[in-house]
């Protein structure tokens, strides 16, 4: 029988009393996404929809030669926005994980004050998987899905490094290149378990969108062709709502995550003084 403590309700739940293994990690991320889901919605709906941006306005606003002229400002535009959102999401989400009444009014002033610094925080945490997620269209046209699989399985262990410089930039109240070596530092030796959260985060989103696509598959039949666009527009949507959701609880399990990375960062250090 295992002697270690159980771990306490959602409020409250940080600074954690021990160090957890990876299945207590997603537990701890799923508490407090509960917790917190009604207070974030909102913010992250806007998140997934301000990552549509790009495409809905070189599709519907811009044709031809202009939209190549366009093309870089909305994706800054998206990037800008998008940092600032998920600011807004993060702090929220450690203000509840710490049991603490979140307040709009301070989040919005820290967003707004860090926001140019929240641009290099952002790419440096999150770059290498928007990377890979933009150029998966473009190689899926030249190797089967297989082999991106295989080839991406590797650069997991990069990213896992990187990733919790987001929780370190807004919950820490780091500089970006800070929060950047202070992800570094504190995943390196544990780096296999932010893979195995990050693949078992991956693997319960992607069952939602797998569901979606299931859903359209099973409406394609019933509307026929000449409904291809209200087919389009279900699909959008419901990749929309699965999005609002995905995207605080992968921040609540950045959040959690990376209190366990500082935690046995600091007993190694005390081990070792």
């Amino acid at each position: 029988m295992s002697s270690a403590q159980p771990l306490q309700v959602t409020a409250g739940l940080l600074p954690l009393p021990r160090p957890l293994m990876t299945g207590e990690v997603l537990d701890a991320a799923f508490r407090l996404f509960r917790a917190g889901l009604l207070r974030t919605l909102p913010y992250s709906g806007l998140a997934v929809l301000v990552l549509e941006l790009p495409t809905l306005y070189l599709d519907f606003v811009l044709r031809g030669k202009r939209a190549l002229e366009f093309e870089a400002l909305g994706y800054f535009v998206v990037l800008a926005l998008s940092a600032a959102l998920l600011g807004v999401i993060t702090l929220r989400l450690h203000a509840i994980s710490r049991g603490l009444r979140p307040r709009f009014r301070s989040e919005l002033l820290t967003v707004l004050r860090r926001w140019p610094l929240a641009l290099i925080a952002t790419l440096g945490a999150l770059g290498l998987p928007l990377l890979l997620f933009g150029m998966g269209p473009a190689m899926n046209n030249v190797l089967p899905t297989a082999a991106l699989l295989v080839l991406a399985i590797p650069l997991l262990w990069p990213a896992a490094l990187l990733v919790v410089a987001l929780p370190a930039f807004w919950c820490d109240g780091l500089g970006p290149l800070a929060a950047i070596g202070q992800a570094v530092r504190v995943s390196r030796r544990e780096s296999w378990r932010v893979v195995g959260a990050l693949v078992a985060t991956l693997c319960m989103i992607a069952v939602f969108y797998v569901l979606s696509a299931i859903i359209v598959g099973m409406l394609s039949p019933l509307l026929g062709r000449a409904d291809l666009f209200l087919i389009a527009t279900v699909s959008s949507m419901l990749s929309l709502v699965f999005g609002a959701f995905g995207v605080p609880f992968v921040l609540a399990m950045l959040i959690v995550a990376y209190a366990d990375l500082k935690l046995r960062e600091q007993r190694r250090r005390g081990a070792k003084g």
